[in-house]
């Protein structure tokens, strides 16, 4: 999945409540976490309704686990 695709999915997706989201879409050489992040909140920040403050975007860790995520209300 693309960058630009991951945004428009995150977009469409928030209008159905969601809140938090893992990048985990990284490759070994292609796609590193910054670009990820900045290219996903770029696509989110084309969109006139999106708040910031609606969503959390984390990055998943390439080469160790990721922190554990606490999806209950």
């Amino acid at each position: 999945m693309s960058n630009e695709a991951a945004g428009k999915t995150i977009s469409y997706l928030m209008s159905s409540g969601l809140k938090n989201v893992l990048l985990g879409h990284l490759s070994k050489e292609n796609n590193f976490p910054e670009l990820a992040y900045k290219t996903v909140l770029d696509e989110l920040c084309t969109s006139s309704s999106f708040n910031e403050n609606a969503i959390k975007i984390g990055v998943a860790n390439r080469f160790a686990p990721s922190n554990i995520l606490n999806l209950g209300a």
